[in-house]
């Protein structure tokens, strides 16, 4: 006896849009790859009943909403080996529905009620990333079998920032003396969910690596060597939380894999290594 259906859903993009790009040759520089698209989602809702299908109570209770999207990407050079990627992210979103919440004191607890009426909500955030690729190799004796060996560092640096979004959200009794007092926001609930409330200030360190080596191929008829893969990834990420009060320095996590028995069996590892104490009952500290 349930009805839930999505209709109408649409989704809409355009093109990336390269404003200052040349119109003939290759794109170089800050200003010349900046680009920007626009990215439309909207869904129609709707959670009912067959004794309520196409009656006036159904389309009460339909949830609306249209998310707009708008990225803005450039990437460059710097000091001819640094390559940095900036990006910024701006959001709307359209909703058509919201909720309050409030201590009702004639059923003795807290009641939410929807609000049916045109609202609206901006989120924005931005991130950077430097990187670099390092290349080493270690050459063998011509006679050897193995005649050279190729470690490949691809070490990087990212920024992103996020912040709060608090003017999105209120506070509500939860008890008939109103003393105690909780946050929300009126948009919980709805088809996208309410903005963030935690701002996000965070630096991430990065270093993948891989190993491949030069090996003589006794049974090619030209002589030429060929190329193996000795280690597929080796990986190291964490990151720091600049805006934390407090264990700021997130665990280092490692992961690596290889093949074996030419290429029949893959072997993944992984570990997680935290740089902070931990107490008796557990917990970590500084």
């Amino acid at each position: 006896q349930e009805i839930n259906m999505s209709l109408p859903s649409i989704q809409a993009s355009v093109d990336p849009i390269f404003p200052f790009a040349p119109k003939t040759g290759s794109k170089k520089g800050f200003f010349q790859n900046i680009n920007l698209q626009y990215n439309v989602n909207g869904r129609n809702q709707i959670q009912t009943t067959d004794s309520l299908f196409l009656k006036p109570e159904m389309f009460n209770e339909m949830n609306i909403g249209i998310q707009h999207s708008i990225p803005l990407k450039t990437n460059f050079k710097v000091l001819k080996y640094l390559s940095v990627s900036m990006a910024g992210n701006y959001n709307e979103t359209w909703v058509l529905n919201t909720f309050d919440r409030f201590y009702s004191n004639e059923t003795n607890k807290v009641e939410t009620v929807r609000n049916n009426g045109f609202d609206s909500y901006r989120t924005y955030n931005f991130s950077t990333n430097v990187g670099t690729t390092v290349y080493g190799t270690f050459n063998f004796d011509k006679n050897s079998k193995i005649q050279a060996i190729r470690h490949v560092m691809r070490p990087s640096v990212s920024y992103s920032y996020t912040p709060s979004f608090n003017q999105y959200y209120d506070t509500y009794a939860i008890d008939a003396l109103g003393t105690t007092m909780e946050e929300y926001s009126r948009f919980n609930g709805t088809l996208y969910g309410a903005p963030n409330q935690t701002m996000s200030n965070m630096v991430a360190l990065s270093l993948g690596n891989n190993l491949e080596a030069k090996v003589r191929d006794d049974n090619s008829p030209t002589g030429e060597s060929k190329k193996v893969m000795l280690l597929n990834s080796l990986n190291f990420n964490t990151s720091y939380n600049l805006s934390a009060d407090s264990l700021k320095l997130a665990p280092l996590s490692m992961s690596t894999n290889t093949n074996l028995l030419k290429d029949k069996l893959q072997l993944n590892l992984a570990a997680s290594l935290d740089p902070l104490a931990i107490d008796n009952a557990g917990n970590r500290i500084d």
